[in-house]
């Protein structure tokens, strides 16, 4: 897998996986609230300006969002992505109970938001590639 790196901050990093032009958000630092919202709206413009139909967030860095984050992510920027034409997103979690925990339950409420949208999620990077890449 071979990636080009877009924008990289202390808090996230923006890179393009070459082979499918699929965006990978990964979180450098646990951020929350207006922080996560702001790195989310920037993803999203990414999202918008590349036409991209499938994503990859990778939140190895912390283990759980904010329940309100989980709810803002849920009722605001899904539906947006949605609205741009995105049709798959997988996440990638870090290696710990209470993350896949919580990644199971992200992954539940994003799954009844549209039919036509599908997330899933996993525990490297590479198996959210391979699933991405199975995606229409």
């Amino acid at each position: 897998m071979e990636k080009e790196e877009l924008e990289r901050t202390d808090e996230h990093t923006i890179e393009l996986e070459t082979e499918l032009g699929v965006p990978i958000f990964t979180y450098n630092a646990f951020v929350a609230g207006e922080q996560l919202r702001t790195i989310a709206r920037r993803w999203e413009a990414v999202i918008e300006a590349n036409g991209v139909e499938r994503y990859v967030v990778n939140t190895e860095e912390f283990m759980a969002h904010t329940e309100e984050d989980k709810q803002w992510l849920a009722e605001t920027w899904i539906p947006n992505l949605i609205e741009h034409g995105v049709r798959a997103g997988a996440g990638v979690y870090s290696d710990s109970a209470i993350a896949s925990l919580d990644m199971g339950r992200i992954e539940t409420a994003l799954n009844s938001i549209d039919s036509r949208f599908e997330y899933r999620t996993f525990g490297t990077e590479a198996d959210a590639i391979a699933w991405l890449r199975e995606q229409p």
